[in-house]
């Protein structure tokens, strides 16, 4: 996002490389062939014996060159071992790198690659092909070098070096030092040259085993080019500089486990991240990069990709303007515009920042996130209402980084409007998406308003609630048969959820399915409510039975939450080093009555409960009476804060722990004598 920056260094001077380099070693640590009989013959990972594969190696530098410009060069080396049937996906590597319209770009070379089993009491060595690696165009400016290692089975070891190199001073490659395998080695070494300063944010718990840096001084020749009149002249000579060689290590990494409520792993998995925040040039005053918002929104704007996309949209003009004929107030024509899109555009699944032609995706009538909702975008302005692109980062990308501007941490657009001082999150990638409201992927934090002079960041909640209200008329007979009718209502994302599954899955097949409710229990004429209405709530009605035994008993042992009991928390580890996130709050609430046979008295009933948390961030309550020959259960759930931190997470265990277990208690009825 700072073209000009870097073009400016072309004025005044142009390094040519002389060992300006970030190793420094003894050795050369991207040697390839280094793998043993013992990493071949070895069957299990002592210190995670699940483990279905391992990084043995894993290592990365970075380095400026000065060759052509400036670039920055990446090179990397990695070998892993493959333990079980489950880890053979690690042999498929997908390498993304990225390129510009104005001929910036990223290149991926001298990709080599081995694959080692042992044979026979022998090492044998697989070559990659060359013709095995394939490029891929993900979007406008991503690409994907895609390959599969040869030969791989339970237990090879894959080998594997590239490098990139880069124009976009300002994207010094990340390293991830954690995986969702665990990780022996992981190393990552930078030479940082005077030019250029970057902050280092470091994420993650596990501790590094080396952390160095060495300051060398490296001399390498200029070429300057000055202008002498209508003559260009070119001036050589030498400049010395001080390089600092950092190097991060960590050993024996654990393998990053998935938990549940936690979008994204890799928003707290080891890593190190750069950010570039300042670049001085010999005898030039410094320019601060870091946190400049303004530039960035400037620079997304006049993008070919993104902001010119939404320039020349007339295209759009005349459809607009018979959406909005006739409706008077502005959240009408929003709606009319929003529908359309829905109904005529298809997503592809993809979630994207930049499109490539906004006309062509609305004639073939498909289209990634960025281009559904450019096009919403385009299509609300065509109609005389003031619609904004917004950057979001998806649940699965990661938290976005709201203190600096970065693109990379952004993968979808949706469209804001402000109405009546009312801000709407808009997106037309999903038709059962109520009006207003935004997908579960994009419930994730803050989203950023591309708009001048700087943009802004606005919360991603939608106007929705979030409720499930289930109620249940039953009867209880002596043989213990239970049997009666059940309505479901579900808003917000729980009808989201609800709806998509239908569509999914087809209503036909949705409703065989539901209808299979176990082996106790059986759901029939199921009936469902609102499928298409989407500012209703969505509902189904069945009947629902138990068989009983063949003959009445005397004593009936009845599971009062019949099939929508928590029977199990969703917490098992005793603690935790990440936090939880709920995406939205939650409201849950069953009401059933039960009428009880005929000369049955209840001999055991549930204590009530009410469960607190801390500053009222969730509350649950559980009453279970009898009276006048009927037996009443009400059951509620409220989780008011969405996003709880690990040191609250012993709080919230114990909180499920305890709902799962007052859910389980019985209700035991007697026969009176």
């Amino acid at each position: 996002m700072y073209p000009k920056l870097f073009k400016k260094q072309s004025l005044f001077l142009l390094l040519l490389l002389l060992g300006v380099t970030t190793l420094g070693f003894a050795d050369d640590p991207f040697k390839m062939g280094l793998v043993t009989p013992e990493d071949l013959k070895m069957t299990t990972y002592a210190p995670d014996t699940s483990a279905a594969a391992v990084v043995l190696y894993d290592m990365g530098e970075s380095s400026f060159m000065f060759t052509s410009g400036v670039q920055l060069q990446f090179k990397r080396i990695m070998r892993i071992k493959i333990l079980k049937k489950s880890g053979l996906n690690e042999a498929d590597i997908v390498i993304p790198f990225y390129k510009k319209g104005d001929g910036n770009k990223e290149e991926v070379l001298n990709v080599k690659g081995f694959t080692y089993n042992w044979e026979n009491g022998a090492m044998v060595k697989m070559k990659l092909e060359e013709k095995a690696i394939f490029e891929e165009k993900q979007d406008a400016n991503w690409h994907l070098k895609k390959l599969t290692m040869p030969g791989v089975k339970v237990g090879s070891v894959i080998e594997l070096t590239y490098t990139i190199k880069s124009d976009f001073l300002q994207f010094l490659r990340e390293w991830e030092f954690q995986r969702p395998i665990p990780v022996k080695w992981s190393e990552y070494r930078v030479g940082m040259v005077p030019f250029y300063e970057y902050k280092q944010v470091l994420h993650g718990f596990h501790p590094f085993h080396i952390k160095d840096a060495k300051v060398e001084r490296k001399t390498a020749a200029l070429v300057q080019n000055r202008q002498a009149h209508i003559v260009n002249v070119e001036e050589r000579g030498t400049i010395s500089m001080q390089v600092v060689q950092y190097r991060w290590v960590m050993k024996d990494v654990p393998a990053m486990a998935e938990e549940p409520y936690l979008p994204n792993m890799r928003d707290y998995m080891a890593k190190l991240e750069f950010e570039l925040s300042k670049v001085q040039y010999p005898d030039e005053q410094p320019i601060y990069t870091s946190g400049d918002w303004e530039s960035f929104t400037k620079e997304l704007l006049k993008d070919e990709s993104f902001g010119k996309q939404l320039d020349n949209t007339t295209f759009l003009a005349k459809t607009a303007h018979e959406l909005v004929a006739g409706k008077d107030d502005t959240l009408s024509k929003v709606k009319a515009v929003v529908t359309h899109l829905k109904e005529h555009m298809r997503w592809d699944g993809k979630h994207r920042i930049y499109a490539e032609n906004l006309r062509k995706s609305y004639d073939r009538r498909t289209g990634s996130s960025s281009e559904v909702n450019l096009l919403l975008t385009a299509m609300l302005r065509e109609a005389g209402i003031r619609a904004m692109p917004m950057l979001v980062s998806t649940r699965q990308h990661g938290k976005p980084l709201t203190s600096s501007p970065m693109i990379s941490k952004f993968d979808y657009v949706i469209s804001y409007v402000s109405v009546g001082g009312i801000n709407y999150l808009l997106d037309a990638t999903e038709a059962s998406l109520p009006f207003g409201m935004l997908p579960f992927r994009c419930l994730n934090d803050q989203g950023w308003v591309v708009q001048q002079p700087a943009g802004k960041w606005v919360p991603l909640m939608g106007l929705e609630k979030n409720l499930q209200v289930v109620s249940g008329q039953l009867k209880i007979k002596a043989t213990g048969e239970v049997s009666g009718t059940l309505s479901e209502s579900y808003q917000g994302v729980p009808a989201v959820s609800a709806r998509s599954a239908v569509k999914e899955k087809g209503e036909e097949t949705y409703l065989k399915e539901f209808a299979n409710a176990g082996t106790d229990w059986i759901r029939a004429a199921v009936k469902l409510s609102n499928l298409d209405n989407l500012q209703k709530p969505f509902g189904k009605e069945y009947e629902l039975n138990r068989a009983g035994e063949d003959q009445p008993v005397d004593l009936l042992y009845v599971s009062p939450m019949l099939t929508h009991a928590q029977d199990e928390n969703p917490f098992k580890l005793a603690t935790r080093q990440y936090p939880i996130d709920f995406a939205a709050p939650v409201d849950e609430t069953y009401f059933f009555t039960y009428q009880l046979p005929e000369g049955y008295v209840p001999e055991t009933l549930p204590a009530p409960a009410i469960l607190t948390l801390p500053r009222n961030a969730a509350k649950f309550t559980y009453v279970v009476q009898a009276q006048n020959g009927q037996l009443q259960i009400t059951s509620k759930l409220n989780i008011n804060k969405t996003f709880f931190t690990p040191e609250e997470y012993g709080n919230l265990r114990e909180f499920f722990s305890r709902i799962v277990a007052k859910h389980a208690e019985k209700v035991v009825l007697k026969k009176k004598s």
